[in-house]
């Protein structure tokens, strides 16, 4: 690199760079400058830290040795805090990288500086894995679509066309049945899509009768003993918190249905210390929960997890292979509910 580029990229960083040679600073960019003026500080103090010798609460390693600031020490990033003329502290990250056996650099960088770069990368993560997450739901939403609706439309069409070229005869009347139960068929496909997308019971009615309702139609369908035990009152909750815990609800019964060779399965409802708990209970095959973590993301529980982490809230999956699983959802409920 050209010199002359090298060194406008040293003096106008805005980290402070101190270049040290034998523990004495031979030069520094504006930036370290301009922080010694705001809080005066000891550099050899800082590079003792820098090099692991001591600590910002110890002075010499010997005294160092069991302190919970030296146990999480790391040159990469250290925390160091600085105090300005007029006694306010001030928290700072400080990073040391030795060039040669003469030379190393010291970086000292503000943690509001810190703090605003990690916020913006995990702005960043969060815009991508919601935008993710949308594109998953468009493609299985067209995936449901052409499969299963298109199809079904498509068969009526071929249907009712044959129609011309039948006599009025019991064949006639025959088809036009067969036709009347397609379209009735056909009407529960787009009610229970509907349903999948947005259950109206969630909305209209509340938490509680929109598990008894997702639990009922379960049962019908894939012949699983669903019992649920409400421990609450059929109370309305923010919007976000009833969602997440339909959803995560509904994840949790199909993987249970899907993977684990169940034919009982057991939910609980509860409120406690300002928390909805949901708990989902069964006795079925279980599994490794860490070659699952490792390997697959088949049963969505890394998406669970996230959806609960959203909202301030926590899942935990504990499973046992041969033993069953038991999923519990925590949800802070202190917010507004608005309808």
């Amino acid at each position: 690199m050209d010199m002359n580029i090298a060194e406008k990229i040293f003096e106008e960083t805005k980290d402070a760079l101190f270049l040290i040679e034998e523990n004495n600073c031979v030069k520094q960019n504006k930036a370290a400058t301009e922080l010694a003026k705001i809080y005066p500080f000891s550099l050899a103090k800082v590079l003792e830290i820098a090099r692991g010798e001591g600590c910002m609460l110890h002075s010499t390693m010997e005294k160092c040795l069991d302190c919970e600031v030296k146990a999480d020490w790391d040159q990469a990033a250290f925390p160091l805090v600085l105090e300005d003329a007029q006694g306010a502290q001030e928290q700072f990250s400080g990073s040391y990288t030795v060039l040669d056996q003469q030379k190393s650099v010291l970086s000292i960088r503000h943690m509001a500086v810190q703090d605003r770069l990690q916020q913006v990368i995990q702005n960043k993560r969060l815009i991508e894995y919601v935008n993710q997450a949308h594109e998953n739901e468009r493609k299985a939403l067209s995936q449901e679509l052409h499969d299963g609706l298109a199809q079904s439309i498509y068969s009526l069409m071929l249907e009712t066309r044959q129609l011309k070229w039948t006599e009025q005869t019991e064949d006639l009347t025959t088809k036009l049945q067969k036709i009347d139960e397609d379209f009735v068929a056909l009407l529960g496909e787009v009610k229970q899509l509907a349903v999948d997308l947005r259950p109206a019971a969630l909305d209209d009615l509340g938490l509680v009768p929109a598990i008894e309702a997702l639990l009922h139609r379960l049962t019908e369908t894939t012949g699983v003993a669903l019992h649920f035990i409400p421990m609450i009152t059929t109370k309305r909750f923010p919007e976000s918190v009833e969602t997440i815990t339909y959803r995560v609800l509904q994840e949790s019964v199909m993987n249970s249905v899907k993977h684990a060779d169940v034919d009982e399965l057991w939910v609980t409802l509860s409120e406690q210390d300002e928390q909805l708990i949901l708990n989902v209970r069964d006795h079925g095959k279980g599994f490794d929960l860490q070659q699952v973590n490792k390997y697959s993301r088949g049963l969505g529980l890394l998406h669970m997890q996230e959806r609960a982490e959203s909202i301030g809230g926590h899942l935990l999956i504990q499973s046992e292979e041969l033993e069953g699983t038991t999923v519990t959802l925590h949800l802070p409920i202190q917010q507004e509910v608005t309808r």
